[in-house]
């Protein structure tokens, strides 16, 4: 389920252009998924997600050119922060987060390249 719904929702999300599936794993017990989108703005989201019986792992990494945008994740480090394991990275900056899905950072994102650049 992980699987197809990741690709239905990259795929027909306005703001996605071009879509590539770098790496599929669908188990009885688990479900994993790397995959990278271009955006209308040239911008690039590495999608990774891994969900299984109890467990859900994700990274939304999103980067123009070699400059990170933003990334929303759930890797286990960062224990000072309140909402643990849930962060976001902004440039150099690490900050509490709260638990997202793609629908969530595609929201994000489409909101954000709608602001014109001054």
């Amino acid at each position: 389920m992980l699987v197809v719904r990741t690709i239905t929702i990259l795929r027909s999300h306005s703001s996605v252009v071009e879509l590539r599936i770098a790496k599929t794993l669908v188990e009885p017990d688990i479900e994993l998924i790397k995959a990278n989108a271009t955006l209308k703005d040239g911008s690039v989201l590495y999608v990774s997600e891994v969900a299984g019986a109890g467990f859900r792992d994700y990274s939304y990494h999103w980067q123009k050119g070699d400059k990170l945008i933003k990334r929303w994740d759930n890797s286990p480090h960062h224990k000072e922060l309140p909402d643990f394991p849930h962060h976001v990275h902004e440039g150099t900056n690490i900050l509490s987060g709260h638990a997202v899905n793609l629908t969530d950072v595609l929201a994000y994102i489409e909101t954000e390249l709608e602001i014109p650049n001054v």
